[in-house]
């Protein structure tokens, strides 16, 4: 989740921006992404998530009503897929609970 470094919010990769063909190679491509561009250990993973959904959850179960954002942050000259989840707190448990209860799927980050 978010942590007190991270500025803005939380980054994250919109698959479809990637205009890839299918799940395998969006999967391919993030990995691509993140070789170049981070330090990624060997237990990283990449969570797959639908933006509606974890809105939803969100919005519904907390108990402010939380009503995060997901934008499409693009890097220039870069990674076309960078977005960014906004209106999170710091370590804040209660959501990273919430978005694990519809996540979809997991791959490994390299």
């Amino acid at each position: 989740m978010l942590r007190e470094r991270d500025k803005g919010g939380l980054s994250v990769n919109w698959l479809e921006f990637l205009k890839c063909s299918d799940r395998d190679h969006e999967i391919k491509e993030v990995q691509r992404i993140y070789s170049e561009t981070l330090s990624v250990s060997k237990n990283a993973r990449i969570a797959i998530l639908n933006v509606g959904e974890i809105r939803d959850i969100v919005r519904s179960e907390t108990h402010d009503d939380r009503n995060i954002e997901v934008l499409h942050d693009p890097v220039s000259g870069g990674d076309q897929s960078h977005s960014e989840i906004h209106n999170l707190k710091p370590d804040n448990e209660e959501i990273a609970e919430l978005i694990l209860e519809v996540l979809r799927e997991t791959h490994p980050a390299r």
